[in-house]
């Protein structure tokens, strides 16, 4: 599918008295924007979502002490992802995860990130949906095992709500019921604390502390309890959407939303977790709602309460990640730069368009969601798949290949120059300079101390200990692509970026050597003239008009600076890539030992 920009007819006068209809794109293409708090309510709902009825059931899979340190650390994580993947893109300069990937790994990293994309979101459309069937139908009196009245609830109900809800275009558009869902989402927390039967439990037990000697962890699926909290955590899929619809996407701004969503979702998931698994211990449910249905009296009234406001915040969630799977279809199977860049506030401006990919989705959804049963399940597969590729593996394979030049320079600072890496040789021109300089440092050598056998005995070490062969072959393949991806992007025309620019700082400070435009040697004083990039081999045609496009872009944004700074391009230190290297295998782990929990466990 091609798409067209949206357009209407204008009529205009000539100079020759007459008139005429010309076509003028609409204005109506433009995407509307949220506020701080509304981005934090749209990410809030991403996060949370169904996720966290199963918290208990995760918790009880991983055990109790252990469990409540994933809840923590997937929420540090979280947070920790959320900046890293955008602040990389505005490194990048590209709007998108999928675009973010393909700068570094290709095309088989944009349709790999595309896919878990939309496993993930869709994941999330069909256990929101499923939670729907189970809820709804008891807070209308259906008796239990009526099947067929419980789909029929369903089908009318989220076509009577959901599907209006979902017709919108933008982001933004959903951030007053995103705000609705959160102010439900709280009061579900507080009901299902208050009426938890945890003082019961806890007394039948011997206390809180015999229940957490006897559950420190479970080795055997505590693979499967980190799935269902990287389901209930992950919303990678849809951060650069929220992001793109924020006003004056800062990293100020965007840290503000992520640290306000994920401070919020740790302690509404911390406190159903742990006040459901106490209540409940092993008898805790995927869906913790329905251990609230053997409970007779004030209970029972309370876990209604609790249905109805968790339904409630379903039919509000659910086209968030709706959205999610139409951005992914719109990459996919749409062709243009604006479709393949994720612009989806310009191809689904066309109603027909918007209305056809909102159908394909819901139906696609409910269909399945009609017969699955197990909530639980269905979480547990999709965040250890899904989950552990956008939440740790995606952005720390991201960050290595992206800064890749920086991370080779300062392994070599450590451990020394790897001959092979060296990606040209060197002129002829420069063999007599450079011997000239190796017997300089050869002079220098003899004066300073050579490292001891212990010390390089423990650089040998450490070298392999920390897998630095793989990290550094993933830093060399990421500056190769990643230099590719900036010559192919060059030759395209100028583009504002959803995401905003970043300033290197580089350029606040103008060398003496650069000549200024309008001065005597060509210059203006005050801004300097960038020479063209050179890429490739040779530069010529269509190669030079790119160059020097991006020049301009770069003169111009140093003309913007001091009227509208921008943000800082920090360079990395090492505490950043260890992170992205932890996130690697955490997620490499999580995803592995989760799928096999999950098969050996059927």
């Amino acid at each position: 599918f091609a798409p067209s920009t949206p357009r209407k007819l204008v009529k205009v006068s000539t100079p020759g008295g007459t008139s005429r209809l010309i076509k003028k794109e609409s204005s109506q293409t433009k995407e509307n924007k949220s506020t701080v708090a509304g981005a934090t309510c749209n990410l809030v709902n991403a996060i949370i979502g169904a996720g966290i009825v199963g918290i208990p059931y995760a918790i009880k899979e991983c055990g109790l002490v252990a469990g409540i340190i994933l809840v923590v650390l997937c929420a540090i994580l979280t947070e920790k992802s959320l900046r890293v993947l955008v602040n990389t893109a505005k490194h990048v300069d590209v709007p998108s995860y999928e675009t973010l990937v393909e700068s570094t790994y290709g095309s088989a990293g944009f349709y790999f990130i595309s896919v878990n994309m939309l496993i993930m979101a869709y994941g999330g459309c069909l256990s929101y949906l499923m939670i729907i069937k189970d809820t709804l139908p008891v807070l209308l009196g259906v008796e239990s095992g009526d099947v067929g009245m419980e789909r029929a609830i369903l089908v009318v109900s989220t076509m009577a709500i959901i599907l209006p809800i979902s017709m919108q275009r933008d982001m933004a558009d959903l951030a007053k019921t995103s705000k609705i869902s959160v102010v439900f989402q709280c009061c579900m927390v507080l009901v299902v604390v208050i009426f938890c039967p945890v003082s019961e439990s806890l007394e039948e037990q011997g206390g809180l502390m015999e229940i957490a000697s006897g559950s420190v962890i479970r080795s055997s699926t505590i693979f499967i309890g980190l799935g269902v909290l990287s389901f209930a955590f992950v919303c990678q899929h849809g951060a650069f959407i929220v992001a793109g619809s924020l006003e004056k996407p800062t990293k100020e701004r965007w840290g503000q939303a992520t640290s306000r969503a994920l401070s919020l979702c740790l302690v509404l998931e911390a406190a159903c977790g742990i006040s459901g698994y106490l209540a409940f211990l092993e008898k805790t449910q995927g869906d913790i709602l329905n251990n609230f249905l053997v409970l007779g009296g004030s209970i029972t009234k309370a876990a209604n309460l609790a249905r109805g406001l968790l339904c409630t915040t379903m039919f509000f969630v659910y086209p968030v990640d709706l959205f999610v799977c139409r951005h992914v279809c719109v990459v996919l199977f749409f062709r243009g730069r604006r479709a393949h860049e994720g612009d989806d506030a310009s191809v689904l401006n066309r109603r027909d368009r918007r209305i056809a990919l909102t159908l394909v989705v819901y139906f696609s959804s409910l269909v399945p969601a009609l017969f699955v049963e197990s909530v639980g399940d269905v979480l547990a597969i999709t965040g250890a798949i899904a989950g552990s590729s956008l939440s740790y593996i995606g952005p720390g394979m991201i960050y290595l290949a992206v800064y890749g030049d920086e991370f080779l320079k300062k392994v070599e600072e450590i451990w020394g120059k790897d001959e092979e890496s060296t990606d040209t040789k060197p002129a002829e021109s420069d063999v007599e300079s450079s011997r000239l300089l190796t017997n300089q440092q050869s002079n220098e050598a003899t004066t300073t101390e050579s490292p001891t056998t212990e010390q390089s005995l423990f650089k040998s070490i450490a070298w392999y200990l920390l897998l630095m062969p793989i990290w550094c072959e993933v830093a060399k393949m990421g500056k190769a692509k990643l230099r590719a991806f900036k010559e192919k992007e060059a030759l395209k025309s100028p583009h504002i970026n959803r995401l905003g620019k970043v300033a290197r700082p580089s350029l606040q400070m103008v060398p003496a050597n650069i000549p200024r435009v309008g001065s005597a040697d060509g210059g203006q004083e005050g801004i300097p003239t960038f020479p063209t990039p050179k890429y490739g081999a040779t530069v010529g045609g269509n190669k030079a008009i790119g160059a020097a496009i991006l020049a301009q872009q770069r003169s111009a944004s140093f003309r913007a600076a001091p009227s509208a700074p921008a943000d800082l391009d920090e360079p990395p230190t090492w505490y950043d890539f260890l992170v992205a290297i932890f996130f690697v295998e955490f997620g490499m782990i999580a995803l592995c030992a989760g799928v096999f929990s999950i098969l050996t466990a059927k």
